[in-house]
């Protein structure tokens, strides 16, 4: 073997070497799943879903119920909002609240609800929060 080649390959080698370091070192960490946002999401499924099916029942009878899971759906809404680089999964909270489940509760407070129409709404609440979760893992 030539003994100039042996310097060109240990020299490529260190320069290809800091390349990649400096690359890795400087490229955005990617994104970790955040992890309160998607206990929100799976506690809040389960909360959520249980309440609205008792909606056949009068809406007095489960206040308490209602203003806990509005509450813990604005504290979730509000952690997204908080989180960096988060918009959509934001709106996404947004866009459950003030569209799926305010109307719901506005609804219910009118009067008992039907069985299909409470199922319905469960499945749309369900496949959102399901979006949310997803959205989350990446």
């Amino acid at each position: 073997m030539h003994p100039l080649l042996l310097p060109w390959r240990t020299t490529s080698f260190f320069l290809v070497f800091g390349f990649l370091f400096f690359s890795a070192a400087t490229l955005p960490a990617c994104k970790s799943t955040d992890l309160v946002g998607m206990q929100n999401a799976t506690n809040l499924s389960t909360q959520l879903t249980t309440l609205m099916n008792k909606a056949n029942e009068p809406f007095a009878k489960h206040s308490d119920e209602i203003k806990s899971a509005m509450s813990a759906l604005m504290a979730a809404e509000q952690h997204a909002t908080e989180q960096p680089r988060n918009k959509i999964i934001a709106k996404q909270w947004t866009t459950l609240r003030t569209g799926l489940v305010e109307p719901f509760i506005t609804r219910w407070k009118e009067g008992k609800l039907d069985k299909d129409f409470i199922k319905e709404a469960v499945l749309q609440v369900q496949n959102s929060l399901a979006a949310i979760r997803k959205a989350g893992k990446k």
